[in-house]
C-alpha cells in the first residue's frame, strides 16, 4: 500500500482527487497509487466507470481537477513521444478558460503587491477584464501620465492551488516509476518535473516581463515585429504592465482585408520571426496562436503573451536544422540520425525496422511538392514513431514542434500556399555552413585540443591514484550480468523451499521416532507426535500451494 509523503496535510485534495478518479472508474489507479485509502470504505466498493473510453474519461478528469491538472493535460497532448494518439487527440480539446474572480480581489492584490491603490496608481481602470484564464486575467488600465497598459493580475491563492496539486503529482509519479513498466521506461517523474517548471514560469510574472524584453530586444532592428513594453516600476510577482497596443486579432481575416493588409506578407512576416527565433535567437514563443498575435495597420505584426517561451542551446539548433534538412531532401538514414541524436534512448532500438517505418513516412510524401508537405504532421508523424520505439523527445523540441503545429495552423489561414518548409530550409543549410565554416571548425578544434590537454595533464596523477589502489588491494572491479538478480532470485527461491522440505522431513521423522518410544517415556502423556506429523502436513500444503501459485512445476 501506497504511502503518500505529508499525506494529511493535504487530506482534502487527496480526498478530491480520489473521488474523482472513483467517479470515472479509474479503480486501478486508486489501487496502484493509495488514493483508495482516502475514500470512505462505502465508496471504495462504489467505483464505477463512465460510458466513455478511457481517453475521455481522463479528459474529464482533469477538467474537473481544475487549473494545475488542465495545464498538465495540456502539456501531455504535445508529447505523441509518449501517450497514443488517442488520448493526444483527446486531450487536445482542454481549454483554459475560466469565469473571472472578483474585481475587489483585483484591487487587494495590486494594493498588496505595489503597496498603492489602484486610483493612487493608475488614472482609469477597466473593471470588467479583457481576457480571463486558469492563472490570472487582463484588464485594460491608464496610467497617471495618459498612457494606455494592459494590466496581468495573478488569480488569488492560485499558487498555493498549484504547489499543492505539484506535490501530489509528484507523489504519483514516483509510484507509478516505481511500480509500471510505463513508468519505469518514460519516467513519469520528469514529466511532471518539466510541467512544474512551466508552470512555475506562469506563475512568475516578472520572468514574463524578462521573457518579453528578451523579444524586444532581439527584434530591436526589425521594423516588422513589435513587442510591448513593460512598464517595471509597476510590476512584481504577481502583476505585470505592459504597453496597450491596438491591432488587429490575426485571425479577422475580414477586418485585415477592411484595413488593406496583405495577408500574404504577414503570413511571411510571422514564419520568417518564428524562424529566427528558433535558428538565430535559441528563444522562441511556445504558444504563436492566434490570440497571442495581432496586425497593425502599417502591416506590422504584434506578439503578445511571453509566459510560455521556449530555448534550444546551439548542440540542439544544429540537430533540428540536421532534421529540417533532412525532412526536405527524404533521406531516410539522416531522418533516423537525426531523430536518434535528438531524442533519448533508454533500451536497444531495432535499427532496421526503425527505418522501414520511417521509409514508409517518405512514402507518404513521395512526390508531394514542397511547397505542399506540412512541417507540423511529418514532425508529428516522426513523434508517433518515436513512442513506438521508446524514443523519449526532450521537452524543448517537443514545445519546438507544437509551436511550428500552431503556427502552420494559422498560416494556412493566411496563406495557404506559403510552405514553412521552404522558408526553414535557407535557415537549416546556413546554420550547416557556420557549423563548417573555417572559424567554426577552428574553435572546434581549439576546444578539443585545451580539453585534450587538460586531460594529458590530469592523466599521471589519475594513473597513480589506480597504481596506489591497486598497491594496497583497495581497487575493486564491479562485474555484473544483466538477469543476475532473477537468478539469485530464483536461487535464493530454491533454497528457501530446500530448506522448508529439509524442515518438514525431520519434523516426519522425528515425530515417528517419538511415537516409537512413547511408551517408555513421558511424552506419552502429550500428542507430540501428533502435533509434529500435524505441522508437517500444514507446512507441506502450504509449500505445494506455493508451487502452485508460482506456476513452476
Amino acid at each position: 500500500m501506497a504511502v503518500f509523503r505529508r499525506g494529511q496535510r493535504h487530506f482534502r485534495r487527496y480526498r478530491e482527487i480520489a473521488n474523482i478518479l472513483a467517479k470515472h472508474g479509474f479503480g486501478y489507479v486508486l489501487d496502484l497509487t493509495g488514493l483508495i485509502n482516502y475514500l470512505p470504505k462505502k465508496k471504495q466498493a462504489q467505483t464505477r466507470r463512465d460510458k466513455w473510453g478511457a481517453p475521455e474519461r481522463i479528459l474529464h478528469v482533469l477538467e474537473e481537477l481544475g487549473p494545475s491538472f488542465i495545464k498538465l493535460g495540456q502539456i501531455m497532448s504535445t508529447r505523441k513521444d509518449l501517450f497514443p494518439e488517442e488520448y493526444i487527440e483527446q486531450l487536445s480539446k482542454l481549454q483554459d478558460e475560466v469565469p473571472p474572480f472578483p474585481f475587489a480581489w483585483v484591487e487587494e492584490i495590486i494594493k498588496e503587491e505595489l503597496n498603492k491603490s489602484i486610483d493612487d496608481l493608475f488614472l482609469t481602470f477597466e473593471e470588467q477584464p479583457l481576457a480571463s484564464a486558469s492563472i490570472g486575467q487582463v484588464h485594460k488600465a491608464v496610467l497617471k501620465n495618459g498612457e494606455e497598459v494592459v494590466v496581468k493580475v495573478q488569480r488569488p491563492h492560485i499558487q498555493e492551488t498549484i504547489e499543492t496539486d505539484l506535490e501530489i503529482l509528484f507523489n504519483i509519479a514516483r509510484i507509478a516509476e516505481n511500480r509500471t513498466n510505463w513508468g519505469r521506461l518514460y519516467q513519469p517523474v520528469d514529466i511532471v518535473e518539466e510541467f512544474a517548471q512551466a508552470i512555475r514560469n506562469e506563475l512568475d510574472y516578472l520572468a514574463e516581463g524578462r521573457n518579453a524584453e528578451r523579444f524586444a530586444n532581439n527584434f530591436a532592428d526589425d521594423a516588422t515585429v513589435v513587442i510591448p513594453k513593460v512598464y517595471w516600476e509597476y510590476s512584481s510577482k504577481k502583476v505585470l504592465v505592459l504597453e496597450y497596443i491596438e491591432g488587429i486579432k490575426i485571425s479577422h481575416h475580414e477586418a485585415l482585408e477592411s484595413a488593406g493588409v496583405d495577408r500574404k506578407r504577414i503570413a511571411k512576416i510571422v514564419v520568417d520571426a518564428m524562424l529566427k527565433q528558433i535558428f538565430e535567437d535559441g528563444f522562441f514563443h511556445g504558444d504563436p496562436h492566434p490570440g497571442n498575435l495581432a496586425v497593425l495597420s502599417l502591416g506590422q505584426v504584434v506578439f503578445m503573451d511571453f509566459g510560455q517561451v521556449g530555448r534550444i542551446d546551439e548542440w540542439l539548433r544544429e540537430r533540428f536544422s540536421d532534421l529540417i534538412i533532412a525532412l526536405i531532401n527524404q533521406n531516410v538514414n539522416a531522418i533516423v540520425r537525426s531523430l536518434l541524436k535528438i531524442g533519448i534512448v533508454s533500451r536497444e532500438i531495432d535499427l532496421q525496422a526503425l527505418k522501414k517505418d520511417v521509409s514508409r513516412l517518405k512514402g507518404k510524401y513521395y512526390g508531394v511538392p514542397m511547397s505542399q508537405i506540412q512541417v507540423g504532421d511529418a514532425l508529428g508523424d516522426l513523434l508517433e514513431i518515436s513512442y513506438t520505439y521508446k524514443i523519449r523527445i526532450p521537452p524543448e523540441v517537443i514545445l519546438l514542434i507544437k509551436s511550428l503545429i500552431t503556427l502552420e495552423a494559422l498560416v494556412q489561414e493566411l496563406d495557404p500556399e506559403l510552405s514553412i518548409l521552404d522558408i526553414a530550409e535557407p535557415y537549416g543549410r546556413k546554420l550547416l555552413r557556420q557549423r563548417f565554416s573555417p572559424r567554426k571548425m577552428g574553435q572546434s578544434i581549439g576546444e578539443y585540443v585545451v580539453e585534450l590537454g587538460a586531460l594529458v595533464t590530469e592523466l599521471p596523477y589519475r594513473l597513480e591514484n589506480v597504481l596506489n589502489l591497486l598497491e594496497e588491494g583497495r581497487l575493486k572491479v564491479n562485474l555484473e550480468h544483466e538477469n543476475v538478480r532473477n537468478l539469485l532470485s530464483l536461487l535464493n527461491l530454491i533454497s528457501n523451499r530446500l530448506s522448508l522440505s529439509i524442515i518438514i522431513a525431520s519434523l516426519i521423522v522425528g515425530s515417528s521416532l517419538i511415537a516409537q518410544k512413547a511408551d517408555s517415556s513421558i511424552l506419552w502423556r502429550y500428542p507430540v507426535a501428533e502435533v509434529g506429523f500435524m505441522i508437517a502436513v500444514l507446512m507441506g500444503l502450504w509449500l505445494i500451494w506455493t508451487i502452485f501459485r508460482s506456476g513452476r512445476f
